[in-house]
């Protein structure tokens, strides 16, 4: 059993590495090894200041969304819990554009501002989906699904009528709430790197006990599990996992949703394989549909929140029609 973990790891990261190698070289501009090693070339700037961390901020991103979904999945144990149908993302979206615009900064304060309006955005919208749905005397599984929509949309709606009356700042924060690296760079990187470490950290502590939920709670409890701890553990790895998710690219829906699934099925559910796995494939998903973006119409970019909308939204209503077939 170990043996076949660690194979499925090491192709996993073998797939991890190819999918960032092409996100490297691949673009509006193809890069050569030998350019890029040139100090001082067009090429090299290219590579070191736009390429690299922009890779780097996919694969976090990445990371991190099909982490959360993975943990949202197994706590909740509903198949179709991730970030953004669950409101994290739109609510993270509305705390980074209401920062941002009701408290208007330039340069590193400005990033540092939208990452805390990120991270308040998420965890409130978490623990208000959370708490409506365990108050609530119907199925806690159908109440957290309808939440998350429901507040997704009022935040959704909420940010569009922020950026309305801040009509400056439309054309800036557009592409962003579509979801876009463009014009990232080492400063997002800087920025959100220690909140993805933390998350990852929580990832790891909640990991130990999610597979003890698959009986029930009743039996987990039984088994020493402490479900409110775990609880506030999964929410704030969560949160923490979209503020950074966020705060590099945008709102980016579906990667929680088709990463850990993906996974599921070849590797199947066991926590210690689910989670870190699901993270490789996020991170996989983005990178190549950032790559894609970049290629199709160069010079220009497509958004790449609208490429995963396109690979999820099927995904999504397969995995709800099937799910509903099953239940007949």
């Amino acid at each position: 059993m170990k043996n076949k973990i660690y194979v499925s790891i090491f192709l996993s990261l073998i797939v991890l590495s190819v999918s960032f190698a092409l996100s490297l070289f691949l673009g509006a501009q193809k890069l050569c090894v030998s350019e890029m090693l040139t100090e001082g070339s067009v090429a090299n700037n290219i590579f070191l200041n736009l390429r690299l961390p922009r890779s780097l901020l996919c694969l976090i991103a990445g990371a991190m969304l099909g982490g959360s979904g993975a943990v949202f999945q197994m706590f909740f144990r509903n198949s179709l819990a991730e970030p953004g149908i669950l409101g994290l993302c739109a609510g993270a979206t509305f705390g980074a554009v209401s920062f941002v615009c009701l408290v208007p900064a330039v340069g590193v304060a400005g990033l540092t501002l939208l990452n805390l309006g990120a991270f308040t955005g998420a965890i409130l919208g978490g623990t208000i989906i959370v708490s409506l749905a365990f108050f609530s005397r119907h199925s806690l599984n159908s109440v957290l699904l309808l939440c998350g929509v429901s507040l997704g949309t009022l935040y959704s709606a909420l940010t569009s009528i922020i950026l309305s009356i801040d009509t400056e700042r439309i054309s800036s924060m557009y592409m962003w709430m579509l979801g876009s690296f463009s014009g990232r760079g080492w400063n997002e990187v800087l920025l959100i790197f220690p909140v993805a470490v933390v998350a990852c950290i929580l990832f790891i502590i909640a990991m130990g006990h999610l597979d003890l939920l698959c009986g029930g709670e009743e039996a987990a409890f039984a088994l020493g599990l402490r479900l409110p701890v775990l609880r506030i553990q999964v929410l704030l790895s969560g949160a923490l996992a979209t503020t950074a998710a966020v705060c590099a690219g945008g709102t980016i829906g579906f990667v929680g949703l088709i990463a850990p699934h993906m996974v599921r099925k070849i590797y199947g559910t066991q926590a210690k394989v689910l989670v870190p796995l699901s993270m490789v494939m996020g991170a996989v998903v983005l990178l190549l549909s950032d790559t894609l973006c970049r290629c199709v119409l160069p010079p220009r970019e497509i958004p790449v929140g609208t490429v995963t909308a396109i690979l999820g939204v099927p995904f999504f209503l397969s995995l709800l029609l099937s799910k509903k077939r099953g239940t007949e």
